[in-house]
């Protein structure tokens, strides 16, 4: 087992080095050139590549036989940047936002089918959430995932029900059907609300984030006792989510004509 464990490792580590081993001034490279640059044997380099291929993150150019980066690295690093300039241009607006509502506010995007928090503010009089930056949540039950979900493609959305709906409470929605319908309203009012669908007397509500294309990258959300969700104040919640929502769209480049 331990020599199993210590042969994949060095195959993750082989695999790092071959993508690296591509530079600006040496975007392909051949099997047998890698080989001799890494010190690996031909077979071993010529099965990783085929590994890499597979997954996108090299092609092979067909005019010279020879490998460079494919475009699944520039997708990572598309997300990687993307977020850098998400968080920062987002974090004093959703500071502003759990300052004046009162309750905690976070960022969150899709990662593949879960939702992932990228940033969490606290104002001074909001009860202490038991959220964790980076962890992944259920998207089908908080306000956030559902949000997003409602916002991609129908294959998303399709995976995400064949996958079961579990009912993390006894508020989840689990219907596909129901489920369905619950991502048109979202679309058709422009933000989303979870009431103890994640966890039993918490509530949560959710308004999108464009990046310069119009596209929905991201949530903002506020979440609290669901004693202090009342019905006005998620409405004066969702309204302020939206306003806010707009304000990160806009310093992303989006500006709606």
């Amino acid at each position: 087992m331990i020599l199993e464990q210590e042969k994949l490792l060095s195959s993750v580590k082989n695999a790092i080095r071959i993508l690296r081993a591509f530079k600006m001034d040496q975007p392909q490279k051949g099997v047998r050139e890698l080989a001799n640059e890494l010190g690996l044997g031909k077979s071993s380099v010529q099965r990783i590549l085929t590994t890499l291929a597979s997954e996108g993150l090299v092609q092979k150019n067909k005019e010279t036989n020879k490998y460079e980066l494919g475009l699944s690295v520039v997708e990572l690093s598309s997300i990687v940047l993307g977020n850098i300039d998400l968080h920062t241009e987002s974090r004093p607006i959703l500071t502003d936002l759990a300052n004046k509502c009162g309750e905690t506010a976070h960022l969150a995007i899709l990662d593949g089918n879960h939702v992932v928090y990228l940033d969490k503010v606290e104002s001074k009089t909001s009860n202490k959430v038991p959220s964790h930056l980076g962890f992944h949540n259920y998207a089908h039950c908080t306000s956030s995932g559902k949000l997003l979900l409602a916002h991609s493609g129908t294959y998303l959305v399709d995976l995400v029900i064949q996958n079961g709906l579990d009912a993390i409470t006894p508020k989840t929605i689990i219907e596909p059907d129901r489920f369905r319908e619950e991502l048109k309203t979202i679309l058709k009012h422009g933000y989303s609300v979870s009431v103890d669908e994640y966890t039993m007397g918490r509530t949560s509500v959710s308004a999108p984030v464009r990046d310069h294309t119009g596209k929905v990258i991201a949530a903002i959300n506020l979440v609290g006792p669901s004693s202090r969700f009342s019905k006005q104040r998620i409405q004066y919640f969702a309204s302020e989510l939206i306003t806010s929502g707009k304000l990160i769209s806009e310093r992303l480049g989006y500006w709606k004509r």
